[in-house]
């Protein structure tokens, strides 16, 4: 093998390591112009709350890299259901890696864990 192979095999390994990582981070890179990026927020949520089984709550997370500031609005929704939906405005900053509890937004409830969507907007 030359060196030439050796040195793209190497950079095509780290740019698939690198990449991996951000994805799994939840780091999400928006293009501003064609020479700005920034850190785009990055919202998830999940089921849980009370009851424990069945809980009528949810949990917003910020599961990126960046502050989501008092203000900003994240949209949920759990599929499968389509009654189960809205959005909500943070009150407070969110850090990464913090979440905020929604009480009482799913109706009879839905099992602990089933999926849920969020998006910052």
């Amino acid at each position: 093998m030359n060196t030439v192979t050796k040195i793209a095999g190497g950079a095509m390994a780290a740019l698939i390591v690198t990449t991996g990582i951000a994805f799994a981070g939840g780091m999400q890179v928006q293009q501003l112009d064609g020479s700005k990026l920034r850190i785009a927020p990055v919202a998830g949520c999940t089921v849980a709350g009370t009851p424990s089984e069945f809980p009528d709550d949810i949990w917003i997370m910020n599961k990126g890299l960046v502050k989501l500031v008092a203000g900003s609005k994240v949209k949920w929704s759990i599929p499968g259901y389509s009654s189960y939906q809205g959005t909500h405005t943070l009150v407070a900053d969110l850090s990464p890696g913090q979440g905020v509890k929604l009480n009482g937004v799913l109706g009879s409830g839905v099992e602990a864990g089933h999926d849920c969507a969020a998006k910052a907007l």
